[in-house]
């Protein structure tokens, strides 16, 4: 009943293995997560290079505000430079990308107000093709530095506002005592008409009072005047006889003095009439003289306020100040953010196939070495040379079935495009040499146990080649492994042959590294076919450990 467990129990090496295969999931999740762990936290040590070709102006200097708000920012390693280094490191793969600030950025951002508002254009440059992760955070940067590069922008503005503001505000005070001033001279206006308007109602009166008086003294004067010439008349032709009709002469008289009476009363009159015609005339002349008075403050008054006013315009104008639609549109978006890619990528898939190619030729190695019989003894033993020549035929052969295979399925099945085929096939077919020498040679050793540490090696330069996120997001163990371990440079090639651009090394001289390990491998091989055509008990404890029921 118990007869699997007692075959387990039975044989030490398969127990061990079997333990050594239950902790695959331990270490394969462990080794991913902990490469994975927290990339965002680690961006510190990767290199974003901020090229300043800002000019400024006397109200803002963005580039020198945005270095400064940098140089305490540990989110990335922040490199200042000329563009020319800019772009050789992103060429290179040493930085994954760079910010362009042109010359005109700061005096672009003083335009909004202007009849012509320009936006500031700033250029971000990413490089996807040697990360594609890295090239999305690099845009991510890109976005944070458009924000501070807005508000530095929008805090500028917000001081000359507030400042124009309290100018405006200053200026409106003045305006308001003119404005004050003016309504004391139309309230003082207002009261000299009104005398005015007294005084000619009084002049007509006055003028009517004359025009009667006028008219009495002319009919008294004219009765005196009649009078007088019949008295004298009378006094010429009845002179002789007057002696004895003095009472006659003294009615004559008598009616010579009413006449006289009444002359005096109209001439009475009269003058009262002029008096008063006077008297309106006065009041009239001190009404029109108020009038005049307000009409002086008024304009003093007007003339103010149109001063300042015309002093406020030319102000403005002369700080070219113009509010528009153009204008509210460029500060509410000042800046427009120009993202170009060093290369063109397909899509996700091409950013991802190197890796994806790299993992798939090693898997292939290691489902070679478990299907086939690597410590097999054949009846007919060859000598050790021939064997070996044998050997390397047979991973040859199998490189250039699943090379040509996998690169059908990349190039034809799946269309994903290729810079230059023949590097493309060429890195596949090297690294596949590569992966079954090595898995081979471990297998040779250790057995089984070989075919465990080929899995183990898989997971560990999956962790290390930097084909996810940045290996620089990667703690200080996995950044050393990426400079041994050949996976990652086979996929530096693969990036090569698919974006046609070189990243960490030349193309060439991958394959002078990967070519080299994969004829030491199999140097090697030759190695341990010799020590087992030598020492028979080697051979026999290799295949022990190949078959666990023996």
């Amino acid at each position: 009943m118990l007869q699997d467990f007692k075959f387990v129990f039975k044989k030490p090496l398969l127990l061990v293995s079997l333990a050594f295969i239950s902790l695959f999931p331990v270490i394969y999740a462990l080794t991913f997560l902990g490469a994975m762990w927290d990339p965002y936290d680690r961006t510190g040590d990767m290199q974003f290079h901020i090229v300043n070709e800002d000019a400024g102006n006397e109200d803002i200097e963005l580039g020198k505000e945005i270095e400064a708000e940098l140089k305490d920012n540990d989110q990335l390693d922040w490199q200042f430079s000329t563009l020319e280094k800019a772009e050789e490191a992103i060429k290179s793969g040493e930085s994954y990308g760079y910010l362009e600030i042109p010359a005109d950025a700061s005096d672009n951002a003083m335009t909004f107000l202007s009849e012509s508002p320009e936006n500031v254009n700033l250029k971000l440059k990413t490089n996807p093709g040697f990360n594609f992760i890295g090239s999305i955070m690099s845009e991510q940067v890109g976005s944070v530095l458009v924000e501070t590069v807005q508000k530095e922008i929008t805090e500028t503005y917000t001081k000359t506002l507030i400042s124009e503001l309290g100018s405006l505000s200053d200026q409106s005070d003045e305006a308001q005592d003119a404005i004050a001033e003016l309504k004391n001279g139309a309230v003082t206006l207002d009261d000299g008409l009104g005398q005015l308007e007294d005084s000619s109602a009084q002049l007509k009166q006055g003028a009517d009072n004359l025009e009667s008086g006028a008219s009495q003294v002319s009919e008294g004067a004219g009765t005196l005047y009649n009078g007088e010439q019949q008295f004298t008349g009378q006094i010429t032709q009845l002179a002789p006889m007057l002696g004895n009709y003095a009472q006659t002469v003294q009615g004559a008289q008598s009616e010579l003095e009413n006449g006289a009476g009444q002359l005096n009363e109209a001439s009475t009159q009269l003058a009262g009439g002029a008096s008063e015609l006077n008297s309106g005339i006065g009041q009239m002349n001190g009404g029109i003289s108020e009038l005049k008075a307000g009409s002086s403050e008024l304009a003093e008054a007007l003339t103010e306020v149109d001063t300042r006013f015309n002093e406020l315009l030319a102000e403005i104008e002369e700080q070219n100040i113009v509010f528009s639609d153009e204008g509210a549109e460029a500060i509410a978006s000042p800046v427009n953010l120009d993202i170009e890619s060093m290369v063109d990528t397909q899509n996700y898939a091409q950013s991802f196939a190197p890796l994806i190619i790299a993992v798939s030729l090693y898997i292939g190695a290691i489902t070679f070495n478990v299907v086939y019989p690597m410590n097999k003894i054949f009846e007919n033993k060859k000598n050790v040379f021939s064997q070996w020549l044998s050997r390397g035929l047979l991973f040859l052969s199998h490189s250039v079935i699943i090379t040509t295979l996998l690169y059908a399925a990349i190039v034809w099945v799946m269309q994903i495009e290729i810079a230059s085929h023949w590097r493309f096939y060429f890195a596949m077919l090297v690294w596949s040499l590569v992966s079954i020498s090595i898995i081979g040679l471990l297998v040779m050793i250790f057995g089984n146990f070989g075919k465990f540490l080929g899995i183990v090696l898989l997971i560990v330069q999956l962790s290390s080649s930097g084909g996810t996120f940045p290996i620089e997001t990667a703690n200080n163990f996995y950044q050393t492994l990426y400079e041994f371990l050949p996976m990652a440079f086979v996929v530096s090639s693969f990036k090569d042959a698919i974006f046609g651009q070189a990243f960490n090394m030349e193309f060439s001289t991958i394959m002078y590294i990967l070519l080299a390990i994969a004829a030491g491998a199999y140097l090697l091989v030759l190695l341990v076919l010799w020590l087992k055509d030598k020492f028979p008990k080697y051979e026999e404890k290799a295949n022990k450990m190949a078959k666990f029921e023996n």
